[in-house]
């Protein structure tokens, strides 16, 4: 269903946001602004992906809020579904979009220690791959590597802004590789 007022705009108006907070969520208000007027834009995760962000930035604080919603850009992905039901908790929604709580279900994957998955992530991928989500570590490679690409080349070319913020990007998506691949090993139980 296509909105004309997305959420992030109602917490705007409802003036409870900072400064900073308005400064920092203006680019996600500008996604939902572009993404919530087309139907081709829907997001396969309840609550959507960018409300996702601002949800664990609100919560967990900015940087903890970040890469916890990065992590679920990373993870919205064609296999979503797959993975999903795959898990012990797992919850689709009357319209069929995944519901996933922010806190991570207790258990971990048979076999897969959290702490080696972490330990893999070094490699953007590896330790997602390694958790049993290969789609996600590829996701997570391309993401991590091609920013960090960008911000290479941006630097050899002299431009130190663009440069900064596609490796700041980079470092950012790193982070959630490591969040995401310790997260994934602790919350991937199988059904019985």
């Amino acid at each position: 269903m296509c909105q004309f007022m997305t959420p992030l705009d109602s917490l705007y108006a409802s003036g409870e946001l900072s400064l900073g907070s308005r400064i920092l969520l203006k680019p996600i208000q500008i996604w939902q602004d572009f993404s919530y007027r087309s139907f081709a834009m829907n997001c396969q995760f309840e609550s959507s992906c960018s409300n996702y962000m601002v949800h664990a930035i609100r919560v967990k604080g900015i940087l903890p809020g970040l890469v916890i919603g990065t992590d679920r850009i990373v993870r919205c992905n064609p296999a979503a579904r797959h993975y999903h039901l795959q898990e012990e908790y797992s919850m689709i929604q009357a319209d069929g979009r995944l519901v996933e709580p922010m806190r991570v279900q207790p258990g971990h994957a048979p076999g897969r220690s959290p702490y080696i998955a972490l330990g893999l992530s070094v490699i953007p991928g590896l330790g997602r791959s390694y958790a049993g989500h290969v789609v996600d570590g590829l996701f997570s490679f391309f993401f991590v590597s091609g920013f960090a690409l960008n911000s290479a080349m941006h630097v050899e070319a002299g431009h130190t802004f663009s440069a900064s913020v596609y490796g700041l990007t980079a470092g950012l998506f790193w982070a959630a590789d490591f969040y995401g691949a310790y997260r994934t090993a602790r919350s991937a139980v199988p059904k019985q």
